[in-house]
């Protein structure tokens, strides 16, 4: 267990040298989290900035508008007209007068000849294409109810001659508000579980390739088992590949938490904590299939350039999900969308797709996850039988087929 442990810490300190690892993995996700906080702060320093100047701003003396009316055409007022918000004046002079005391904020001039014309002039001491203090509808209610010899219902009636009342026979769907994270946010969370499975697996082959092309590997079999020495290795770019995971779905938290209004993120939106634990989840049960059969690559092939065709082989399966997933997304509880999230090889990807774009069924969910360790189960003891000394050491030449007969025995 000790020379496990040595031989783990070795291969952490030895991809956290690559700095091609360190910027993906580490880097970036923390500079876009960092964004994303600093963009949250001055979101939150411009609202309350707004809000102290809305709150220092001094009250209107008033929001009440005037008419005057010459040619009398305004015999009957409305019971539940607001005295305050309109006010009659006899003439001009005394509405203007108004203005000027600011006990109104303007007044409007109904023309003699309204009833032909229809023209209603509005008086305001400053220029401005919108007032909020303009309610043009408290006087069309009020030149309404006087036109129809003062029959307030009518005059209701007229303004509102029918209430719409929506009924479906479809059944009722919560209403959803769109955006770009809504949209994007399953394939999101697809990419950072096909990037936190697949690049660490890489990083093992070369590993592995690289002390036998060094012959650091002989050096390394005569103090540890072939056993010891991938066990340590396969652990701890699982560790980094977990750690990659953690600062990744990191960005999308922060990103969904301090975004707001600048990154168009709608009000309300969050990650279900249960969606990031069931991601975590799912790396380590694809990291255990996916990693033990790079680590066998690692194990057999002699360099670099014999280990293309089979790893295309062996990612096969997450790349077919992976491309499909864009179809699975449009509709989630399709059967084959199903196959997806619940086949071992491709789960890891799927299903947390499938969670970011609608509920899954908790039983769905666990059966995956279940299916998902039992065959990193027999794959880890069919890919042990590759950990031995002459293979490590031997260098034969690689291709699917050897591959997969070593793997089953049959080599």
């Amino acid at each position: 267990m000790q020379k496990t442990l040595m031989i783990m810490a070795s291969e952490i300190r030895t991809t956290l040298r690559r700095k091609s690892f360190v910027i993906i993995a580490i880097v970036v996700p923390l500079l876009l989290s960092l964004i994303s906080l600093g963009i949250g702060l001055i979101n939150r320093n411009a609202m309350e900035s707004a809000m102290a100047e809305m709150a220092a701003a001094p009250a209107p003396s008033s929001t009440a508008a005037g008419y005057v009316d010459p040619g009398g055409l305004i015999q009957t007022v409305p019971a539940d007209l607001p005295a305050d918000r309109l006010r009659r004046f006899d003439d001009e002079a005394a509405a203007q007068a108004a203005v000027q005391a600011k006990a109104i904020v303007g007044y409007y001039l109904i023309a003699p000849d309204y009833v032909q014309s229809g023209r209603v002039t509005y008086v305001t001491p400053e220029f401005s294409v919108l007032s909020d203090s303009l309610d043009s509808r408290l006087l069309e209610q009020l030149l309404l109810v006087n036109i129809l010899d003062g029959d307030a219902n009518l005059a209701d009636a007229v303004l509102q001659p029918f209430d719409v009342q929506l009924t479906s026979l479809a059944p009722a769907v919560a209403p959803t508000e769109e955006s770009w994270i809504g949209e994007m946010f399953p394939l999101f969370m697809v990419l950072i579980l096909y990037m936190a499975l697949l690049i660490p697996g890489g990083i093992l082959i070369n590993a592995l390739l690289d002390e036998k092309k060094n012959r650091v590997m002989e050096v390394l079999m005569t103090s540890v088992s072939a056993a010891q020495m991938v066990t340590g290795k396969v652990a701890a770019l699982g560790l980094l590949g977990l750690l990659m995971t953690v600062l990744w779905l990191g960005v999308l938290w922060a990103i969904s938490s301090f975004g707001g209004s600048a990154l168009s993120i709608p009000a309300g939106f969050s990650i279900p904590t249960s969606l990031l634990l069931w991601a975590l989840i799912y790396f380590v049960g694809g990291y255990a299939i996916y990693g033990a059969q790079f680590a066998g690559i690692g194990a057999l092939a002699p360099d670099v350039s014999q280990t293309k065709s089979v790893t295309w082989i062996v990612m096969l399966p997450i790349l077919v999900a992976y491309m499909f997933m864009a179809t699975a997304f449009s509709d989630p509880t399709s059967p084959f969308a199903v196959f997806l999230s619940l086949f071992p090889l491709t789960s890891s990807v799927a299903m947390i797709g499938r969670m970011a774009a609608t509920e899954v069924p908790l039983w769905q969910a666990v059966l995956a996850a279940v299916l998902q360790f039992i065959t990193a189960y027999f794959i880890i003891r069919l890919t042990a039988r590759l950990f031995r000394a002459q293979h490590l050491l031997a260098g034969q030449s690689l291709t699917p087929k050897v591959f997969y007969k070593t793997l089953f025995g049959r080599a």
